[in-house]
């Protein structure tokens, strides 16, 4: 189970750590710097292997099982979000900002509220025992577009045009 980003407050790490700290006999892989770095030596189902980029971040994350996005920030379009989904991997995200129109609940991945510590290990074990339904939504994540700047641009343009 991969977590990406930075490991501070808002980026709900913290909610992160304390279900990784119920959930033992499962390993969590943390790529990343922050502020909340010295606190993932704690727990010893977490392996930190620091901030990565480009073909590295991206073999991290497609050879993950699902990875978690559990920021409590209302964050507009979180690129990590769709990354996940383009290299074919679920995500378990915070149902906050603009993570519900770039994540199909049940489809690519599930939500949870954010901060909600018992949801959050909820989605993470029932993803991780259901074998079939996390291949379901990696073959959906393989499925997934977003737009591209200039269609988004033309869709924002014809908003304002017909507004």
């Amino acid at each position: 189970v991969l977590y990406f980003g930075r490991y501070s407050e808002e980026k709900g790490v913290r909610t992160l750590l304390e279900v990784c700290g119920k959930l033992s006999h499962i390993p969590f892989v943390f790529a990343g710097d922050g502020p909340l770095k010295e606190e993932l030596s704690q727990y010893n189902n977490i392996r930190n292997i620091g901030f990565l980029e480009g073909e590295e971040l991206r073999t991290v994350i497609s050879e993950a099982k699902f990875t978690i996005f559990p920021s409590i920030w209302y964050e507009n379009c979180p690129f990590s979000v769709m990354e996940s989904q383009w290299y074919g991997t679920p995500v378990i995200a915070s149902d906050i900002g603009g993570v519900p129109e770039l994540l199909q609940n049940g489809v690519t991945g599930e939500l949870f509220s954010p901060g909600n510590v018992s949801e959050l290990e909820s989605a993470i074990v029932h993803l991780w025992s259901n074998r079939e339904l996390c291949e379901k939504y990696t073959y959906n994540c393989g499925t997934v577009t977003f737009d591209t700047v200039e269609q988004y641009c033309e869709k924002l343009l014809d908003i304002y045009h017909n507004f």
